[in-house]
C-alpha cells in the first residue's frame, strides 16, 4: 500500500487536533491506519486533512497550484497571480491580499466545521417524553444588538453588554418555561444579534461606525454564550430545535459563523436543526403553515409578499396560512401586503444607540412568542414586555431606564 504523505509545512496552518493527525498519519502510513490508532473514523481523519488544506490554499500556500508563498498572519488572501515561461515553469508571482467576503466566509466554515476537532460532542438535556405535536412556537428575539454601547445621560438608559445578557436569557428562560412540553419549537433570530462584526466597531458592508461596548473577542463570548443558553433552554421543553440565524445588516458575518457553530456543536443530537441562511430569504414549511424569515434591511415589507410568492410558489399554493417574519424596524408592526400573506416585524429589548435616538426612533421594548399551529395557523401569543423582565430581575438589582429631566419654572 502506498504510504500517505503530509506536506510537513501544513503544520504551521493546523490546529491542535489536526496536528494530531498529521503525526498520527506519518507514524502510521495512511489515514485509515491512522484513523484506528486514534479511535475515530476515518472520514473524520479525511475531513480534518482536507480542511487544513483549504485553510492553508486561503493563506496562500498550495504547492499544487504553485501558491508556496504564505501571506502574513492577520492577513487575508486575495488573489494569486503566477506568470509562466515557454515551457510552463512558474518565473514570477503576484499576492494580493485583503480577501474576498466569499473567501472570508469559506475559512470561517472552516474553522467552524474544526470546531468539534477540538472539544469534541455538546451533551444535552433529554428530550421530554410527553408533548403536543401541532402547535409550534416561535420565539422571536428581535434585534439583540449584543455589543450596544448606550449612555442613560444621552438616551434615557444605560445598555452593555451584561445588560444585554441578564435581560435576553431572563426573557428566554421566562417565556421557555411558560410553554408546554412540544414536539418542536423554533428559534428566531430575526437578525443583528450583533451590534457590530469586526475588530473596528463597523458594519462589514457600509463601514458605518456604532457605539460599541468594549472589545469585538469579548462580544463574540457573550454571543456564543447567550445563543448556547438559548438552544439548551428551548432543549428542555421541546423534542426537537430548530433555530434560524437571519442575515442581518449589522452582523452579517456574524450571523454566518454563528449558524456554523451551532450546526457541528450540535448537529449530533439530531435534535437540534439550523436553518441554512445563504440566502437572507428563509421558508419554513409546518403542514397547512408556511412562514417566510428575513431581516428586511434591504428588501421593504411592502415586497415580501411577492418575494414568498414567487421564489416559494408550489409550498405557497398547497398551503392555507401565510406569514413573513422580519426584524431591523424595531418597532411591531403588521400589514396585510397581498391576500392571505401577514408581514410582521417584531420588537426587541435592545436600547436605543444615541443615532436612533437623535433621528427621533422610538419603539415598545418586548420580546414575543408566536404559537402557529400546523394546521390553523398562528392561534396565540405571549408577549413580555421589559417591565416585566426588570421586575422579575429585581433581585439582581438591574437598573430601570432613568426618568428624562425635563427644566420646569
Amino acid at each position: 500500500m502506498t504510504k500517505t504523505i503530509i506536506d510537513p509545512k501544513l503544520i504551521e496552518f493546523a490546529t491542535v487536533r489536526q496536528i494530531e493527525y498529521v503525526q498520527a498519519i506519518e507514524q502510521h502510513g495512511s489515514m485509515r491506519k491512522a484513523a484506528k490508532a486514534l479511535g475515530v473514523a476515518k472520514s473524520a481523519v479525511q475531513e480534518s486533512i482536507a480542511r487544513l488544506r483549504n485553510a492553508a490554499a486561503l493563506r496562500g500556500y498550495s504547492p499544487q497550484h504553485d501558491m508556496v508563498h504564505p501571506i502574513a498572519p492577520g492577513q487575508q488572501l486575495r488573489g494569486i497571480s503566477t506568470y509562466y515561461d515557454k515551457d510552463g515553469k512558474p518565473t514570477g508571482q503576484w499576492v494580493k491580499t485583503n480577501a474576498s467576503q466569499d473567501a472570508f466566509l469559506e475559512l470561517i466554515r472552516d474553522i467552524a466545521c474544526g470546531f468539534v476537532d477540538e472539544v469534541g460532542p455538546v451533551s444535552v438535556s433529554p428530550a421530554p417524553l410527553d408533548f403536543q405535536s401541532d402547535v409550534i412556537p416561535w420565539v422571536q428575539i428581535g434585534d439583540a444588538h449584543l455589543g450596544m454601547l448606550a449612555h442613560a445621560n444621552e438616551v434615557g438608559e444605560h445598555f452593555d453588554l451584561k445588560i444585554a445578557e441578564q435581560e435576553l436569557c431572563a426573557a428566554i428562560g421566562i417565556l421557555i418555561d411558560e410553554l408546554p412540553n412540544c414536539e418542536r419549537l423554533v428559534i428566531n433570530d430575526l437578525g443583528d444579534a450583533t451590534h457590530y462584526e469586526n475588530f473596528e466597531g463597523e458594519t462589514q458592508a457600509s463601514r458605518h461606525r456604532l457605539d460599541c461596548d468594549t472589545r469585538f473577542p469579548k462580544m463574540i463570548k457573550v454571543y456564543s454564550r447567550v445563543m448556547r443558553f438559548i438552544v439548551e433552554k428551548a432543549l428542555t421543553k421541546a423534542k426537537h430545535v430548530d433555530v434560524i440565524v437571519n442575515q442581518g445588516n449589522h452582523s452579517r458575518t456574524n450571523d454566518i459563523w454563528m449558524a456554523e457553530l451551532l450546526r457541528v456543536a450540535y448537529g449530533h443530537t439530531g435534535r437540534v436543526h439550523i436553518l441554512n441562511n445563504d440566502s437572507v430569504f428563509i421558508a419554513y414549511r409546518m403542514g397547512n403553515t408556511l412562514v417566510m424569515t428575513h431581516h428586511s434591511d434591504k428588501c421593504r415589507p411592502a415586497q415580501l409578499a411577492h418575494v414568498m410568492t414567487n421564489d416559494f410558489r408550489k409550498d405557497y399554493g398547497e398551503t392555507e396560512f401565510h406569514y413573513v417574519d422580519v426584524g431591523h424596524v424595531h418597532h411591531g408592526m403588521v400589514m396585510k401586503e397581498h391576500p392571505g400573506i401577514f408581514v410582521e416585524s417584531f420588537n426587541h429589548l435592545a436600547a436605543l444607540d444615541k443615532w436612533a435616538h437623535d433621528s427621533g426612533y422610538r419603539n415598545r421594548k418586548s420580546i414575543t412568542v408566536v404559537l402557529r399551529s400546523k394546521m390553523y395557523g398562528e392561534v396565540g401569543r405571549r408577549v413580555l414586555p421589559i417591565q416585566e423582565i426588570r421586575a422579575r430581575l429585581g433581585r439582581a438589582c438591574i437598573a430601570t431606564p432613568e426618568a428624562r429631566e425635563v427644566y420646569t419654572v
